[in-house]
């Protein structure tokens, strides 16, 4: 006995699915291979064999997997059914497109809905691992920061921790107004109501760090201008100890700073931070009015000189 799994593949539902196929054929002994429909997503799937080249008389079983099935789909992603007229054919999880009375290859076919009947989706037999929610809260580049800019070894170093602990990361942009948001975000209370879903954010910006401490959500920011800047100023400030300058970065830091972040620890010291902030702001609103009401004697505004050199630089972002 030797299956052959056959199907899209291209969805995490899909793959799901075919996980629980693969256990059950396992604890049932059989073995098998997986073939996908789509050349691109094959070499995706861990041991794909090509769908075009299987030979059918290597198998006992052929099991197709989860999602839509009609005629026109094998007609352009093959393989030929009738090549595989010896094996039992199996459908299972699948949306069959034509009525039955007018096309079923399967001697066994536990579909997901047809003219026939429907049924709840396979995915809801297999328990999903869940992993920590973290935000995104980045930018590439900051041009008043000249050659101090180290923002694109912050992205990597925030790109190699959402991978290597294989978090579920939700972009998250503070831009405003909404046409520059990337993510169509128009005010601070849309911005805020996305970061308190969070667990963690992960950030190389000033507002992301303090938008995620107002929100009570811990932040692991890394301060993306050489020597560190506002970033690491903000986090000193209010004492917020998750936070490194690109230099400081290493990989085992960064885990440690993230597993703090997800402890209870660190998320009873996020949801001060707001409080501890406002404390410190207590004297700032006395403090401008009162400046509101001073006269101040004219004093001439003295500018800097900045070489034509630099301010190219500046420009340009080098």
């Amino acid at each position: 006995m030797r299956a052959l799994v056959l199907g899209h593949f291209s969805t995490v539902g899909d793959i799901e699915c075919l996980e629980w196929v693969e256990e059950v054929l396992t604890a049932e002994a059989i073995p098998f291979d997986v073939a996908a429909f789509m050349d691109k997503i094959a070499v995706a799937v861990p041991g794909a064999v090509p769908a075009h080249e299987v030979d059918p008389a290597r198998y006992t079983h052929l099991i197709v997997v989860c999602g839509p099935f009609w005629p026109g789909l094998l007609q352009r992603r093959g393989p030929d059914l009738r090549r595989f007229s010896r094996c039992t054919r199996i459908g299972l999880n699948l949306t069959m497109v034509e009525p039955l009375d007018a096309w079923n290859p399967f001697h066994l076919l536990l579909e997901r809905d047809s003219d026939r009947s429907a049924r709840p989706d396979l995915t809801f037999l297999r328990p999903t691992r869940r992993v920590p929610v973290v935000g995104v809260c980045t930018i590439a580049r900051q041009k008043e920061y000249g050659d101090r800019q180290r923002h694109g070894e912050a992205l990597r170093l925030i790109g190699k921790l959402v991978k290597d602990r294989s978090l579920a990361a939700v972009p998250v942009d503070t831009r405003w107004p909404a046409g520059r948001n990337d993510g169509g975000l128009g005010s601070p209370a849309q911005v805020i109501s996305v970061i308190e879903r969070m667990d963690v954010l992960l950030t190389n910006r000033l507002h992301g760090l303090v938008f995620a401490l107002k929100a009570g959500v811990p932040v692991l920011a890394i301060d993306p201008v050489e020597g560190g800047d506002k970033v690491t100023a903000q986090a000193g400030v209010l004492g917020w100890p998750a936070v490194t300058t690109v230099d400081d970065g290493t990989a085992a830091r960064l885990e440690a700073m993230l597993d703090w972040c997800l402890s209870d620890e660190g998320r009873a010291a996020a949801k001060r931070m707001g409080a501890k902030a406002q404390e410190l702001l207590a004297p700032v609103e006395h403090q401008f009015r009162q400046g509101l009401r001073q006269h101040f004697d004219p004093q001439p505004v003295v500018m800097p000189q900045v070489p034509l050199a630099e301010r190219l630089k500046r420009l340009l972002g080098r």
